[in-house]
């Protein structure tokens, strides 16, 4: 997500979601975490989310539905890359976080958002 600007994190976006950046790609996607993760009495399951096949962590990446994506949250910046590779769709957002910012990942939320305008079809599911 270290990106020079906004287009350069859509464009990262579109070359790691289609797999021309990365190799061996589809190990990437699914490097056997579905079916792990689950909520315990000491780990909500908003914490501990299950890896199932339509939402799981890949190696470095997300698998949420039809997107492949990373969000990283952390110190008050939040970013989000995702893209629908049935639509060669990539979206970017970044945002910074103000003491007055509500809590959550604003800029997956805004990803969301986007999603559903241009490609309603496709949502991007919500994980964590």
């Amino acid at each position: 997500m270290e990106t020079t600007d906004i287009c350069d994190l859509a464009s990262s976006a579109a070359g790691i979601g289609s797999g021309r950046l990365l190799s061996p790609y589809r190990e990437l996607l699914d490097p056997g975490t579905v079916g792990l993760g689950h909520a315990t009495a000491k780990c909500p399951a908003t914490v501990c989310l299950a890896q199932t096949r339509a939402t799981h962590y890949g190696l470095g990446l997300l698998v949420l539905g039809d997107w492949v994506s990373q969000h990283p949250l952390f110190f008050g910046y939040s970013a989000s890359q995702a893209y629908l590779p049935s639509g060669r769709l990539a979206i970017a957002v970044s945002t910074t976080n103000g003491p007055a910012a509500p809590d959550g990942h604003s800029a997956h939320t805004i990803a969301q958002r986007i999603a559903a305008a241009l490609a309603p079809a496709h949502p991007i599911p919500y994980f964590g």
